[in-house]
């Protein structure tokens, strides 16, 4: 019997692990879910879609790639506001600027660089759809020359589409030019030299370089500002990533040092000063000893010439007792 259960909740076990990967596909193909995954539209894709045609819609676009049309597939009920990020049926742009799509003719014309427009045309009719106002090349920031060091220059710029770093090499460098940017901030690993651009999606993008190994320290330099009444084609990120140290970090002084006072030593015991001497003999009583070396030596010879005396005048008196007697 217990050896029947035990079969039985291994069994239920496995079949739960099988089905699992079924339930998870079969719930990611819900609208629900699908809707789900196509309301978080990456900048490169999103635009302004337009119905051009059952089920077909046209996502356009005006930004520092040029003006775009995608032409993806919908559902036929799609409407203004609906998920537009479906399957690709043609691109339109610069390079190519015509293409047909579920039996419509598409031509991007570029006649005015700041106001593109796609035609499409079926049975013999055309309709026009402009695209947005796009930012030229004069939306582009001087460029800001930045020396790094082995002899190569980095030209930093900032675009609408973000900031760009050219950076030119010698021949003793990796050689050619490198564009760094948002796609592609830094210089890989290999590359002898490091280069890159801190937090390219933030505010306030950085350039860092380092070109020389041992105790170089790295260098930063900030881009150019955006010319004025140009904007940004993509959502500024909060910055992540913190700037190398620039400058040496200063040695931490000593615990005495730090308080700018020496070690303290102990006091010497004190040896100057007021004495006191107790005389003996006759004079012992209501004797006092001056503070003063010199007044210490003449009361110590006045001591001893009263103590003369006073023996002296002792014989006299035993001697003249004595002729008394005799």
């Amino acid at each position: 019997m217990r050896t029947a259960l035990r079969t039985s909740i291994v069994t239920a076990a496995l079949a739960g692990a099988l089905l699992a990967p079924a339930a998870g596909t079969a719930f990611a193909a819900t609208p629900l879910a699908a809707a789900a995954a196509s309301s978080s539209v990456p900048d490169r894709y999103a635009g302004t879609p337009v119905s051009i045609g059952e089920g077909v819609v046209a996502v356009l676009r005006n930004k520092s790639e040029g003006p775009e049309a995608w032409i993806r597939s919908v559902p036929a009920d799609w409407k203004p506001g609906d998920a537009y990020i479906g399957r690709v049926l043609a691109t339109l742009d610069h390079e190519h600027p015509t293409a047909s799509a579920e039996g419509l003719q598409l031509a991007l014309t570029e006649e005015d660089v700041h106001h593109p427009v796609l035609s499409v045309t079926k049975d013999g009719k055309t309709s026009s759809y402009p695209l947005p106002k796009g930012q030229g090349p004069e939306c582009v920031s001087k460029p800001v020359s930045q020396p790094i060091g082995a002899g190569a220059e980095a030209q930093l710029m900032m675009t609408p589409n973000g900031p760009v770093a050219q950076l030119d090499f010698d021949e003793e460098g990796p050689g050619g030019h490198t564009s760094l940017n948002r796609s592609t901030p830094s210089l890989p690993e290999g590359a002898g030299i490091v280069a890159r651009i801190l937090n390219a999606s933030s505010a306030e993008p950085v350039f860092e370089w380092k070109t020389q190994g041992g105790n170089t320290l790295y260098g930063h330099a900030s881009f150019p500002k955006l010319p004025k009444g140009c904007t940004f084609d993509y959502t500024f990120q909060k910055p992540t990533e913190k700037p190398q140290p620039d400058t040496k970090p200063e040695p931490k002084p000593s615990p005495s040092a730090s308080t700018g006072h020496s070690t303290p030593t102990a006091p010497k015991p004190q040896t100057a000063g007021q004495t006191s001497v107790v005389p003996k003999g006759g004079v012992a009583a209501g004797a006092e000893i001056p503070a003063d070396t010199a007044d210490r030596t003449a009361y110590a010879a006045g001591a001893g010439l009263v103590a003369a005396l006073g023996a002296l005048g002792a014989g006299l008196l035993l001697r003249r007792r004595s002729r008394t007697q005799g």
